[in-house]
């Protein structure tokens, strides 16, 4: 008797036939994908992983993830809310980035009752309740972002502390910056920021934030900020934001001049080098000339296109590492 397990059966789905372990396959793709942080190229795999079947427990975390990270928030929060009525194990994690999700759509009102709801059920771990305490605070200052007439600053900045930063993501403490721009936050918030930039495993483009911040606020004290291997002491009211000061303006006209024959390409050199202003704010290519500089980046953007790998230096494995830190 044949094993009726051995052949399984076409999918067929709107006309469109997907034949087996298809199905499978775009699965390892996507998460592979994710593990690489190509969220543009998993949800590619994803959503036809999710044509077919939409409540494949392998499918529905990393497809919502990868919709979030492509800024796809209202089918983020579809796939979201699927995930969290599918019994999932990490009931707790889904209902983070369902709530993230739900902040980035402004969805104020929701989320402040969601986690209302949660912590007066006792559903909250205990050692997770800081964190969903902060992530509540953190979604009602957003919601009177616009609100002029009412300034909940004094509170807000009574409450956070370095901890609480360091236990939101990297997308909630981008948030809580941004809550801050053009706001006013006192002494205790300026010596909070102070601490975040001096921290290496804080996230580049978040230290970078908070330095600007602390520049803007006019914070008078040196600081040590320690970034891909290097650490530099600085004033932050004494610096230039990023990409204005001297040495970036000079890398830029440097790579006009190189490339002025092949304008796309000198444009593509020319963002790569302000990325690099904003990711690796406050460094400048210390150690390395401008003509050093300029000419890595011209052939960075050669490399793209010709396929060939750069030559293996110091510098170029510094511009490649940097340049890749964007679609994290």
């Amino acid at each position: 008797m044949k094993n009726k397990n051995k052949y399984r059966r076409l999918l067929k789905k709107d006309n469109v036939v997907m034949f087996p372990g298809a199905l499978e396959s775009l699965i390892e793709r996507g998460l592979d994908a994710v593990e690489d942080a190509h969220y543009a190229e998993a949800v590619e795999a994803f959503e036809q992983v999710y044509h077919f079947d939409p409540e494949n427990p392998r499918l529905l975390a990393p497809y919502a993830i990868s919709l979030y990270e492509t800024q796809n928030f209202d089918k983020a929060k579809i796939v979201a809310t699927e995930l969290l009525h599918s019994g999932t194990t990490e009931y707790l994690y889904a209902m983070e980035l369902y709530l993230a999700i739900s902040i980035q759509l402004q969805h104020y009102e929701e989320v402040d009752m969601t986690i209302e709801a949660l912590l007066d059920e006792e559903i909250v771990p205990p050692e997770m309740v800081k964190k969903f305490n902060y992530l509540r605070d953190l979604n009602r200052r957003l919601s009177h972002r616009y609100a002029p007439e009412h300034d909940d600053s004094e509170d807000f900045n009574e409450q956070l502390t370095i901890e609480q930063f360091m236990a939101l993501s990297v997308d909630e403490q981008q948030q809580l910056l941004v809550a801050f721009e053009n706001g006013s936050f006192d002494h205790t918030i300026k010596k909070v920021l102070a601490e975040v930039v001096q921290k290496d495993e804080i996230h580049p483009i978040v230290i970078t934030y908070a330095l600007v911040l602390l520049l803007e606020s006019g914070y008078d004290e040196e600081v040590s900020v320690s970034k891909f291997g290097g650490t530099k002491k600085v004033i932050p009211c004494e610096l230039d934001l990023p990409g204005q000061d001297d040495r970036s303006i000079e890398v830029v006209n440097r790579i006009s001049e190189i490339a002025e024959k092949d304008p796309s390409r000198m444009q593509m050199a020319i963002d790569a080098s302000q990325r690099y202003g904003i990711i690796a704010y406050p460094f400048n290519w210390d150690g390395y000339s401008t003509e050093e500089v300029a000419i890595a980046y011209t052939q960075y953007i050669e490399s793209m296109f010709s396929g060939e790998p750069m030559q293996n230096a110091e510098l170029n494995s510094l511009i490649k590492k940097i340049d890749e830190q964007t679609d994290r």
